[in-house]
């Protein structure tokens, strides 16, 4: 009897002490935060986006970041709407429908070459006789995301501009789902053209000088203001800020500006009226024609 009662004392004072070592991790418990990227972004930088978590995790202290990839920009705007994911690097014209449906809101806008601005590229190869989009009828080409401005929209309402349907101009189209794979279609003579995020393209050249070699720019649509980082409108007034706090001063700490620069943007600025009215007014044009 005196050893069954020595045993279940010592189990209570071992139970009592396991759950006070846990205790503090309870009180502690980081809030998770979820950033969301898509094919806007050069998927060659992955790593400098984990840093990228690392640094907010470090300059706020009190979230988990954790990084979510969507194949689409709809499965991005859709997740942002069921409040799955907290903030998301988008391309411009999924801000503007985030904005029309009241389910998103601007956080910050990337700097890049001193502006906050940026176009769509239309690109081929060097050997090719092509001179703008224009002169792909009959041609393969490649788009990015349906929802991506400067890889699908700005050139689908210039061909409409022309009185063109891109469905029939083209003999056939795809979707690459990432600006840098649409890049790489051309290089390897998979299509005859593409059209491109400029900053993207700038990335892809930095990282690959002898691949850029093969290209060349044929014509610039634009420009367009830069794809922002969002917010779901519901997330909390005091997170919205802290979040914004540590993107707006990153090129003020040390780790983050090394973010940065291996980036290539220079900051992150605080919205300031910037104008997305034309993206808005090509996506309306190009769905009112569907």
């Amino acid at each position: 009897m005196q050893n069954i009662q020595f045993l279940t004392t010592a189990f209570q004072k071992y139970t009592i002490g396991f759950l006070l070592l846990l205790l503090p991790f309870s009180l502690c418990a980081k809030e998770k935060i979820v950033l969301g990227l898509t094919g806007t972004v050069f998927k060659d930088d992955l790593k400098n986006f984990m840093d990228w978590e690392k640094y907010l995790e470090h300059k706020i202290g009190d979230f988990d970041v954790q990084i979510h990839f969507t194949k689409t920009y709809s499965g991005m705007n859709q997740l942002i709407k069921e409040q799955k994911v907290d903030i998301a690097y988008v391309c411009n014209s999924s801000y503007t429908k985030l904005d029309k449906e009241g389910t998103g809101k601007l956080l910050a806008i990337p700097i890049f070459d001193g502006s906050d601005t940026y176009y769509s590229y239309i690109i081929t190869k060097k050997e090719n006789p092509y001179t703008s989009i224009l002169d792909f009828k009959g041609k393969l080409f490649a788009f990015t995301d349906p929802q991506s401005n400067s890889g699908a929209i700005a050139p689908s309402y210039y061909l409409l501009t022309q009185g063109l349907s891109p469905k029939t101009f083209f003999k056939s189209f795809i979707y690459t789902y990432e600006h840098g794979e649409s890049i790489k279609a051309v290089i390897d003579g998979f299509v005859d053209g593409a059209s491109v995020d400029s900053i993207v393209y700038t990335r892809f050249a930095q990282k690959h000088p002898k691949s850029i070699e093969q290209l060349k720019v044929i014509q610039i649509l634009g420009p367009y203001t830069n794809s922002p980082i969002v917010a779901r409108t519901a997330l909390p007034q005091k997170d919205f800020l802290k979040l914004q706090e540590a993107f707006v001063t990153m090129h003020l700490d040390p780790y983050g500006k090394s973010i940065l620069e291996k980036l290539s943007l220079e900051r992150f600025d605080l919205p300031s009226n910037q104008d997305f009215s034309n993206v808005t007014k090509m996506l309306e044009t190009i769905e009112s024609m569907q």
